[in-house]
């Protein structure tokens, strides 16, 4: 059962990284759009903020069509049933909130995800649907978005009646995380949130903090939901009551400073003879971190072969915005909290100058720790194992497709095949015939299994890798 359920919240976190992976992009317009920057002219300005903020506006919308494509091998038909569904269930949500005698029904990206899900079901259910020949044009994949339409009114009359005492319950909690206890709540969130990096689960977290905690009125009057959103498009009334919305600051602590430092300590207690491969490693993962705040590929460096230091670098993680938040330093983020965030989103951020302060205050601590316990404890970190490793495998992007089709068991071992931004995420017949060491030496940072999901580490070319890998099966 648990194995079941781990396999079910992993598609649902993939499905979530579709709507998410949008974000940089309308982060970037929307953040350079609202600076007002005095070399850009004002219509130019103009268009990108607006440009940023229709994508935020559109949120609900998008994780309809994300999770009704996660759900459904990225079936296009269940995209569109997505978009009907959500229309429909808003249009119905509008009359029903007359009938209930309220202003509105507003059901934000849970209601996306709830009509996601029945599209992602409606389509599974009957794309092979058989009609009487008089309506057999509405016959298989057709009959899907009719079927998520009558399901989406269904679900709308079942959420205007259950949305009022739901919707104060998260109306609580975005209060209580944004405005009345953001350093325990943020504190506990950095926390938990590390902790299930190792699942690929950590999306599914996010998604109540990035876009339910704190609502906001933006400069037309239109009212928005999450930290992500208001960070950028909060009014100034609005943006003084919720503190300004930068209660995720504590990241850029840890992926700018902390973990690239604990990479540089991890290269610094590699044995002589492989500090030069190990450097270049570590290197190259600090400046992936630090620049993007990906934080992977050092993450997995040692999170299997020395969990302790994980432990202690989730509660660094957790304690970092606990910190933010008390020293009342404000800042955002479109995706992860890397430099580029850090100066495109700095227009609305507060205290800027204590974030290097600090930051390297964290670098000195996250050094010091992993050094020191890395030494102590004589931990196999990379670069320290007891035997040689082979060099990673390289060749040509068909042979490394064939080489991780092989070591994944074969084709026909192969049940689903997908990937997010750092990792492949591959369901297979017989876990047994995946070859982890062989996965490690064609470059996968970590391997983890759960069930019949394997997930191979591979950090930003693992959409690549997967699109490789599936044209490869696909002509053999």
């Amino acid at each position: 059962m648990f194995k079941n359920l781990f396999a079910s919240l992993q598609k649902v976190g993939k499905a979530l990284m579709l709507p998410v992976s949008v974000l940089p992009v309308a982060g970037i317009l929307l953040g350079v759009g609202a600076a007002n920057f005095s070399w850009l002219p004002d219509i130019v300005s103009q268009v990108m903020a607006q440009a940023g903020g229709s994508v935020f506006g559109q949120m609900p919308l998008l994780f309809a069509v994300g999770v009704a494509l996660g759900f459904t091998n990225n079936d296009g038909v269940a995209g569109l049933a997505a978009i009907v569904g959500y229309g429909i269930m808003a249009a119905t949500l509008g009359v029903m909130a007359q009938v209930m005698g309220v202003d509105k029904i507003d059901t934000g990206v849970l209601g996306g995800i709830l009509t996601g899900g029945i599209a992602a079901w409606a389509f599974n259910k009957f794309f092979r649907i058989q009609l009487p020949d008089y309506l057999g044009f509405f016959a298989g994949k057709r009959f899907v978005p009719i079927m998520t339409g009558f399901c989406a009114i269904a679900l709308a009359l079942v959420l205007s009646v259950v949305w009022q005492p739901v919707g104060a319950g998260i109306a609580a909690f975005s209060d209580w995380a944004a405005h009345q206890n953001p350093t325990v709540a943020f504190g506990i969130y950095g926390i938990i949130e590390r902790s299930l990096i190792p699942f690929g689960l950590h999306h599914v977290w996010n998604v109540p903090f990035f876009f339910e905690a704190g609502s906001c009125v933006n400069a037309a009057g239109e009212a928005r939901t999450g930290i992500l959103t208001c960070y950028l498009e909060a009014n100034e009334a609005t943006r003084l009551a919720g503190n300004g919305f930068g209660q995720l600051a504590g990241g850029y602590m840890f992926k700018m400073f902390g973990l690239p430092a604990a990479a540089i300590a991890i290269w610094h207690c590699a044995k002589p003879e492989n500090k030069a491969k190990v450097g270049g490693i570590m290197i190259s993962a600090a400046l992936t971190s630090f620049l993007t705040g990906i934080t992977e590929p050092i993450e997995f460096s040692f999170m299997f072969v020395a969990p302790i230091l994980y432990v202690i670098h989730a509660f660094l993680a957790g304690s970092a915005y606990v910190l933010t938040n008390l020293l009342g330093m404000v800042h955002g983020t479109s995706f992860s909290h890397g430099f580029i965030d850090f100066v495109v989103l700095s227009a609305n951020s507060q205290k800027l100058w204590l974030f290097p302060v600090m930051g390297i205050i964290y670098a000195i601590i996250y050094y010091v720790v992993f050094r020191v316990v890395i030494t102590k404890l004589d931990l196999k970190t990379p670069g320290r194992e007891d035997e040689d490793t082979s060099a990673a495998v390289t060749g040509s992007e068909s042979e490394m497709a064939q080489e991780l089709v092989t070591a994944f068991g074969g084709k026909d071992n192969i049940t689903n095949l997908d990937a997010c931004i750092t990792r492949l995420r591959v369901s297979v017949a017989d876990v047994n015939k995946v070859d982890q060491d062989r996965l490690k030496k064609l470059g996968a940072a970590g391997v983890v299994v759960a069930g019949s999901g394997v997930q191979a580490i591979f950090g930003t070319k693992s959409d690549n890798l997967k699109s490789d890998m599936d044209e490869w099966i696909r002509s053999h």
